[in-house]
């Protein structure tokens, strides 16, 4: 059993300036009062009360860099000169030449640089210039010792003598520096001196380096453009990439618009609670973090889906957004798996009432199955199910009926041999309340039975058991008296619900579903055989095994193709094996069952997706370390806005491209808060994820793991223990 102990979730805060001028940040700093400020390509602002203001003299045009020194006075480095802050007003110092770079020494001194020189302030005395050689490109300064001056440039680190004028030394060979196109000059807490470059990290003690951090040792971008340090000793880098953490020689990335504005990172900062502020081209974020429990994190996300993932009947599906990101003002749109969606929920609420006894998740999980109720009875058939129902008026955004020319449907044809074109989509139901979809598929009746299952098991009262088999055997009873089929209202089947022999085992245009339709429909049979006590479940069984080898179709389930393995495929037998195990029709069926089991969880063991690995630790007769399946939960982001996420220009991570794929693939998994948010039926190695933040989507998948472990007992609670 892994422990549910506390683990620090980083969440993101957006803190955006006005204008697109104010918004190309380069540089913050914090003054004595505790305010944030930030030196823009128009001038400088604070922040205070939640809200950036504009100090008096603030609009300097482009300012550059920021400097608090140690009396606490906070400097400002703009195209024409030096300013300093007096409460709040901005002031000049010394106006001439562009300032690009600031530094301080423990006894005041002051160092202000640019491509006009370098100037030196000591105490009260005038300012003066430094004299020395060095390249005129200035990017950064740093004090060495009370006689010396490192300057940081773009060819090259130099460290000069700051009092007797002597020549300066120069480090630029590829022993000294990664590279000698620097960008800043940063001085840890240990006295070591981080220098950042185009070539990522160099540490120095004194003038000799100690060690080095690129590409090589895992940092995500090699421009390290900014370094900070945060109270628990964690490196926080800015860079063209977003800004990258190194802790205890492990890297976090965050970078795209689920934590940045801009992926363009020029400068980070450290505030007093240890939140990370990063200045980008676009504008300011924040990087916080705050301790949490995986069950508190499932609190959460059970409000999300309250807050914006359910629609009338009760359906639960994605969020779209109107404006992206923003979470205000959405709607739910019609998804051909609105039943498998809702199918979910309604097993996380089983689940959940199982293992808490949680009143408002019984309430919950029996609203979610009388809106899978209304999926049948809407068609108005016996047997058949909507794939999603709409309140009648509402116009249907998928799919909308329309007529197929001959020469469309031959290109359907020349594509996929089984497609069905349906001109009539969406059809009114009989009592004039509902809009039904048809052609519902496989994948609706494998999450339509696995929910019905687990509210059967643990949150339905005799009555509702009542209203659960009548509702299991009118579906699973529709597709044994229909030869195996999901017969739809014109009386054939529907293009994707087949189980029957004559198809799975005679007909090639069916041999990639060969082996799990067997897998699916043996599972469905012992659903409807515990549920409702019939045997003609049982026999239907028998039948498939005895006269058509189904188990042994089982026993073959493994994807070993490439082009044939498909994450709906590993998804929907995620569902179904809990059935198949749990209800076994037949028990003879075991061996075959565990061989399924075995080689499906074979395919996509690398992903750690805990949901497949706890089903796998339950069923299978051996166990994978779920520590990686863990830290998904935990990785996994707050926000769940589908950001696009592109990591095809990460240094740490190579990109192939393997037969029978049509887009490249990471070589390697980044952890689920530097990828785009993906569900478990999704190609989570892709280079490019998300829709540019135009949907929220809903936590269920996320949800049904948690609380499946919980309840098999190989999550504990925080407070440890077995399930409640």
């Amino acid at each position: 059993m892994e422990r549910d102990t506390p683990y620090w979730q980083d969440w993101h805060e957006a803190a955006p300036l006005e204008s697109p001028a104010e918004n190309d940040v380069r540089a913050l700093a914090w003054d004595s009062n505790g305010r944030l400020w930030a030196a823009t390509a128009a001038g400088v602002r604070y922040r205070e009360g939640g809200a950036w203001r504009v100090p008096p003299g603030g609009d300097l045009s482009e300012t550059h860099c920021l400097l608090r020194d140690t009396h606490g006075t906070l400097w400002i480095g703009a195209w024409d000169g030096l300013y300093r802050v007096e409460g709040s007003r901005v002031v000049p110092e010394r106006k001439g030449s562009e300032i690009i770079a600031l530094c301080a020494g423990r006894d005041g001194t002051l160092f202000a640089g640019g491509s006009g020189g370098i100037f030196v302030r000591r105490g009260r005395e005038p300012w003066q210039a430094l004299q020395g050689r060095w390249h005129q490109a200035v990017r950064a300064l740093a004090v060495a010792d009370e006689n010396h001056l490192w300057i940081a440039s773009a060819s090259g680190l130099y460290l000069q003598h700051t009092r007797s004028g002597q020549p300066s030394r120069r480090f630029g060979t590829p022993s000294q520096l990664l590279s000698s196109n620097i960008y800043c000059l940063t001085s840890l807490p240990d006295g070591t001196l981080a220098i950042g470059s185009t070539g990522g990290i160099d540490f120095y003690k004194g003038t000799m380096r100690v060690r080095s951090l690129a590409v090589a040792q895992g940092l995500p971008n090699r421009h390290a453009r900014a370094i900070s340090v945060d109270g628990q000793g964690r490196l926080w880098v800015a860079t063209k990439l977003g800004v990258a953490r190194y802790d205890k020689g492990t890297w976090r990335l965050r970078h795209s618009r689920r934590w940045l504005a801009s992926d363009d990172a020029r400068a980070v900062v450290i505030g007093p609670d240890s939140t990370a502020w990063v200045a980008t081209a676009s504008g300011v974020d924040a990087i916080r973090r705050k301790q949490l429990t995986l069950e508190e994190k499932a609190e959460y996300f059970i409000g999300v889906v309250r807050a914006r993932h359910i629609r009338p009947p009760g359906l639960v599906g994605p969020a779209v957004l109107r404006k992206p990101g923003d979470l205000s003002d959405s709607f739910i749109e019609d998804d051909d798996n609105d039943g498998e969606h809702t199918a979910m929920y309604l097993a996380v609420e089983s689940l959940r009432y199982a293992v808490t006894k949680n009143p408002q998740a019984l309430a919950n999980a029996k609203a979610a199955f009388n809106a899978m109720v209304i999926l049948q009875e809407a068609t108005g058939t016996s047997h058949f199910i909507a794939r999603s129902v709409l309140p009648i008026g509402t116009a249907p955004l998928h799919e909308t009926d329309r007529t197929y020319s001959p020469l469309e449907l031959a290109r359907t044809k020349r594509f996929d041999p089984r497609d069905k074109a349906i001109d009539k989509q969406w059809v009114p139901s009989a009592d004039g309340k509902w809009l039904w979809k048809r052609d519902a598929s496989s994948d609706e009746i494998d999450g339509h039975l696995y929910g019905y299952a687990t509210y059967f098991d643990l949150a339905a009262d005799a009555s509702e058991k009542k209203r659960v088999a009548a509702l299991v055997d009118r579906i699973v009873g529709g597709i044994v008296d229909h030869g195996f089929v999901l017969q739809d209202i014109d009386g054939k089947g529907t293009q994707w619900g087949n189980w029957s022999p004559e198809s799975l085992n005679g007909d090639p245009n069916w041999n990639e579903e060969r082996f799990g339709n067997s897998t699916e429909i043996l599972a469905h049979l012992g659903v409807a055989y515990h549920i409702t006590g019939k045997e003609k479940y049982r026999d239907a069984a028998r039948f498939l095994v005895e006269k058509h080898g189904y188990a042994k179709n089982m026993r073959s389930l493994a994807y070993k193709t490439p082009s044939e393995r498909t994450h709906i495929n590993d998804e929907l037998l995620s569902m179904v094996f809990p059935n198949l195990f749990t209800h076994l029709v037949l028990p003879e069926l075991k061996p075959a069952a565990l061989a399924a089991v075995r080689q499906w969880h074979e395919t996509c063991r690398r992903d750690h997706i805990p949901f497949y690995d706890f089903v796998f630790n339950q069923f299978s007769g051996k166990t994978v370390p779920l520590a990686q399946s863990v830290e998904t939960l935990r990785e996994w982001p707050l926000d769940m806005i589908e950001w696009t996420v592109d990591n095809r220009t990460r240094e740490d991570i190579q990109i192939e491209r393997g037969p029978g794929t049509d887009d490249d693939r990471l070589t390697r998994l980044p952890p689920r808060s530097e990828m785009g948010l993906v569900m478990w039926d999704q190609e989570p190695y892709k280079t490019v994820i998300g829709r540019n933040g135009e949907r929220e989507d809903k936590p269920t998948d996320w949800l049904l793991a948690y609380w499946m472990g919980r309840y098999w007992g190989q999550l504990s609670g925080p407070t440890g223990g077995a399930p409640r």
